[in-house]
């Protein structure tokens, strides 16, 4: 045989052999294909190729191996879950098994050349009661590690205080089941980290410190107790606060608050029965060095109680902090000994004298005519108040209409004022010449006494036996006629809006000038304006 037909038959040979190498290669990767994934095969960036069924699904959870879920929370909280915790697993469910059954083992050795790269995607499953028992097991919910959530409350009334809100408890309770839901979601997404307080695991209050209800309650509460009322009467000072306020509080079931009026009463009148002194007998020092004890007569402080409850009980319903003076229906000019001042009318009726007092000095004294000595005409003692003051004024009795130029009263229809149809005053005239009970007093001497004394000025009128006077002060005839001038001099425009009044008055005064006798008259030295002001009211009248 020649060497070329040797070499031939080689060639033919190893081709033969190759050729059945390749194709016994081919039928036995078709074999095994036939139950593992095609060549080249990948899950994303995992590679399953070549993987059996099984393998797939153990290769897949290889991924979960290093997987860590981190919880934090309050309390520098730290815990940790791990795969093998929990059973943490891919759910592939016969992916493997599923996608060999798809393919086709024939076609393995074109995988080599083309890569298969697929999208699937799995749920992540875990064993429930690994968890759950996981669960109860961490440090945070163990008992004695857990504080309990308190809700903000308001306390009761504290002395000094009021009421206060005390803040709420945030505590460290967890919720297991919202606890698990969020773990649940953690690991189903391969989260890496959750923090229970901002995911609002923790179980919360109720009621925290800034709860809309709970603050209108409590200012509602402290707007009663915090009320301050302060009263100063002379040197004493009384308070009135919460801590006594709190007391006359009445707490209903709606949670509304009433105050006790009874008791508010009862504040109201224990302050009037230590401060009134109206009808309060007093010591009082006489000009004449003699201390003496007045028991009658109505001047002094005298509080409106019944209104005073009302405005008090407003104030504190308000909240109110302020000095307060109460309502009065009468004050007297200081509180204390000596109520009436160092400003006041000293009348001796005894003496038939009276001394003016202003800011403690005698600024004025004058004898005078007081009520005649009989029962119903006789001037009675006591601290008085003048009522109010008045010029021109008529005084009318039974048997009586006297105009006067000054009129002050202070105990009734008794008072203060001039007497021009009197030319004496003083000694014992008025035993058998009194008046029905006014101080009859010397025109300049009313008119003076009229410049000092206001509304509420203190009359003090007693009698002081052994101190009988046979003073007397005469009245001339220009003083009597100076009642007339002074009111001509008072008689002003004649004017349209003023004729009811000014028919009224030129009469009082034409009637007062012809009761002058004739030395008296020709004192009047501005009748002119007299006859010229009638004359006007008598064209203005046409």
């Amino acid at each position: 045989m020649t060497e070329k037909k040797i070499s031939s038959k080689r060639i033919w040979c190893i081709t033969g052999i190759v050729a059945a190498s390749l194709i016994l290669i081919y039928i036995i990767g078709t074999i095994f294909y036939a139950s593992h994934i095609l060549p080249r095969t990948k899950l994303g960036e995992l590679s399953i190729a070549n993987c059996s069924a099984k393998s797939v699904e153990k290769k897949l959870n290889t991924l979960l191996d290093n997987y860590t879920l981190t919880i934090t929370g309050r309390e520098g909280l730290e815990e940790t879950i791990s795969k093998n915790d929990v059973g943490l697993k891919y759910d592939i469910r016969d992916f493997g098994k599923k996608l060999i059954e798809k393919q086709s083992a024939f076609a393995w050795i074109t995988h080599l050349f083309s890569p298969e790269i697929r999208d699937d995607k799995f749920e992540i499953t875990y064993d429930s009661d690994m968890l759950n028992n996981l669960v109860d097991s961490l440090s945070c919910m163990q008992t004695k590690n857990i504080v309990k959530p308190v809700d903000a409350y308001m306390t009761e009334y504290q002395q000094g205080v009021g009421y206060s809100i005390v803040p709420e408890i945030m505590g460290n309770e967890i919720d297991k089941e919202l606890f698990i839901s969020k773990i649940d979601f953690a690991l189903k997404n391969m989260s890496d980290k959750i923090d229970i307080n901002e995911d609002n695991c923790y179980v919360l209050p109720q009621v925290y410190a800034n709860t809309p209800e709970l603050v209108e309650k409590h200012d509602y509460y402290n707007k009663f107790v915090t009320a301050k009322i302060t009263y100063t009467f002379g040197e004493d000072v009384i308070v009135l606060d919460g801590d006594k306020i709190y007391e006359w509080l009445i707490f209903k079931e709606n949670g509304k608050i009433k105050i006790d009026e009874n008791k508010v009463k009862e504040f109201v009148n224990s302050l009037g029965s230590k401060y009134d002194t109206i009808f309060r007998k007093r010591t009082f020092k006489t000009s004449y060095g003699k201390e003496i004890e007045i028991a009658e007569g109505d001047y002094g402080w005298w509080m409106n109680r019944g209104q005073e409850v009302k405005e008090l009980i407003k104030l504190i319903k308000k909240g109110t902090v302020t000095d307060r003076e109460p309502v009065y229906y009468q004050k007297a000019a200081k509180y204390g000994p000596g109520d009436y001042g160092k400003t006041y009318v000293e009348i001796n009726l005894t003496a038939q004298h009276l001394f003016v007092y202003k800011k403690g000095k005698v600024v004025l004294e004058s004898d005078f005519v007081s009520g005649k000595n009989t029962k119903n005409r006789k001037t009675p003692p006591g601290v008085f108040g003048i009522t109010y003051k008045e010029r021109d004024a008529t005084l009318i009795g039974e048997d009586y209409e006297t105009p006067v130029s000054y009129w002050m009263p202070f105990n009734g229809s008794i008072g203060l004022h001039d007497a021009t149809w009197r030319n004496k005053f003083g000694s014992d005239i008025y035993l058998k010449n009194g008046s029905h009970g006014c101080i009859n007093l010397p025109f300049y001497v009313a008119q003076k006494i009229y410049d000092i004394v206001d509304k509420g000025t203190a009359v003090i009128c007693y009698y002081l036996p052994g101190t009988e006077s046979h003073s007397v002060t005469a009245q001339s005839d220009e003083e009597i006629a100076q009642f007339v001038v002074d009111a001509i001099d008072r008689i002003g425009k004649v004017e349209n809006n003023r004729k009811d009044y000014l028919i009224e008055f030129l009469k009082r005064v034409r009637d007062c000038y012809k009761e002058l006798t004739y030395s008296q008259k020709k004192y009047v030295t501005n009748l002119n304006k007299l006859e010229k002001a009638e004359k006007e009211l008598k064209e203005l009248l046409k």
